[in-house]
């Protein structure tokens, strides 16, 4: 299916003044909506952590982002070996159990959002000021 878009162009200085000054500041941008993603990552993950063990639900901690080249990263890990536990289904005495894998539902709800996620920053970030 074919759509059509039709886009009118007001002011042209000032599209090229906001993309000039989105090229200075686009880096910093990107680094906070890294780190809303990564706490909002948290958010839904300790949402997933069971009732009866709902003390881990704090202790996560988000690491600093680092650049590799074009690529940013950011580490999430929780303080405690009993969250690991949960996450991939071994007791605490190496027996095998139901895992959770909050962390890991997490991430991919947040990957199967992110279009829209992706699409309202983008729109945020050049609407003319």
């Amino acid at each position: 299916m074919s759509g059509y878009v039709k886009w009118k162009l007001d002011d042209p200085q000032k599209l090229q003044k906001r993309l000039l000054e989105l090229e200075r500041t686009l880096p910093d941008e990107l680094e906070r909506a890294l780190r809303r993603e990564a706490e909002t990552v948290v958010k839904l993950a300790s949402s997933r952590i069971p009732e009866e063990q709902k003390a881990l639900r704090t202790g996560w901690e988000i690491g600093s982002i680092q650049r590799k080249g074009e690529t940013m990263s950011i580490e999430i890990r929780h303080s405690s070996p009993e969250a690991t536990r949960l996450e991939y289904g071994s007791g605490p005495d190496g027996s095998l159990q139901q895992g959770r894998f909050m962390l890991a539902l997490a991430l991919a709800e947040l990957e199967r959002d992110w279009p829209n996620r992706l699409e309202q920053s983008l729109s945020a970030l050049l609407m003319v000021k």
